[in-house]
């Protein structure tokens, strides 16, 4: 529901987050956290990012480099305490391998997009997804 809102007011302009290194640290903190709990932060490293003011690639590029250094460092984790077999680890590789030519497709299609529309669609779909999430769990 937070994201919810955090969405609806960033499309409207109603929250301005300071853009630098405080909000990446607390931002990327407390996502990093929630992804050890829950595996999942997709949503919430989103919002922090929106914060950033980025142009569409550098807001993809930022989003793809945190999530490979938190995913490497979790494989490596799991890895150590045994939680991870080879079979874990392939399907892994292969869903990431595909995730890597969707994202290198759609590259394409996003190095032409003007900022403010891309945050606004980006903001939008966290609201979708997160009612979704609501309405089916």
């Amino acid at each position: 529901m937070c994201l919810i809102v955090f969405s609806v007011m960033k499309v409207r302009g109603k929250i301005h987050l300071p853009a630098g290194r405080k909000t990446m640290l607390v931002g990327g903190g407390l996502t990093g956290f929630i992804n050890g709990l829950l595996g999942i932060s997709g949503p919430l490293s989103s919002a922090v990012f929106l914060t950033l003011g980025l142009s569409p690639v550098a807001y993809i590029v930022s989003e793809a480099t945190a999530a490979a250094a938190m995913h490497i460092v979790k494989a490596v984790t799991y890895g150590k305490f045994d939680l991870m077999n080879m079979h874990i680890f392939l399907n892994g590789f292969f869903i990431g391998c595909a995730m890597m030519l969707g994202n290198f497709i759609a590259l394409r299609l996003v190095s032409h997009v003007n900022k403010k529309p891309y945050q606004r669609v980006v903001a939008c779909v966290m609201i979708a997804v997160s009612l979704w999430l609501f309405v089916t769990v």
